[in-house]
């Protein structure tokens, strides 16, 4: 098991991001967020010689503050710690932020840290629709989630 295991690091690392693509609108979105002001980071269980090169390979990292990877800290998601330590490093409340996900570990890892959670269907989530997670809101693309995020931007703030 161990040599697979070698083996399958060994040409992941190789393939990683070369036959991906961003999805249709994240990139628009992200965009936007920066042009917003918005503090964007990434938390993922995924490590990070395999995180660098799917974000390099599509020139994501322009559009990321800060990205926290499953090798980043003692703990992984659904563990709060990397999507609180984003929030402490730009000194954002909780009940202030947003976190996007495509799965119940996602919705998880947002729960336990305080956060509204809006969750895609697009992404792997054990094969249970990501709506059983009772997220915030679902979305079916990047597209109507960047609408929600524009109409919920729109509406002014009361505290």
């Amino acid at each position: 098991m161990a040599e697979a295991y070698a083996q399958f690091e060994h040409d992941y690392l190789l393939r990683c991001g070369t036959r991906s693509r961003p999805y249709d609108g994240a990139v628009a979105l992200l965009q936007a967020l920066r042009a917003q002001g918005v503090r964007t980071c990434v938390v993922t269980n995924k490590e990070t010689r395999f995180t660098e090169r799917v974000l390099a390979a599509h020139g994501l990292g322009a559009w990321l503050d800060r990205v926290v990877c499953g090798d980043t800290l003692p703990t992984r998601k659904p563990d709060p710690a990397g999507l609180l330590g984003c929030l402490s490093a730009f000194g954002i409340e909780p009940a202030r932020a947003l976190f996007v996900g495509d799965s119940s570990i996602d919705a998880a890892t947002a729960r336990a840290a305080g956060v509204p959670v809006w969750l895609l269907t697009h992404g792997y989530n054990m094969g249970r629709p990501v709506s059983d997670s009772a997220p915030d809101a679902v979305f079916d693309g990047f597209a109507p989630l960047h609408q929600a995020w524009d109409a919920l931007r729109a509406v002014p703030a009361t505290d």
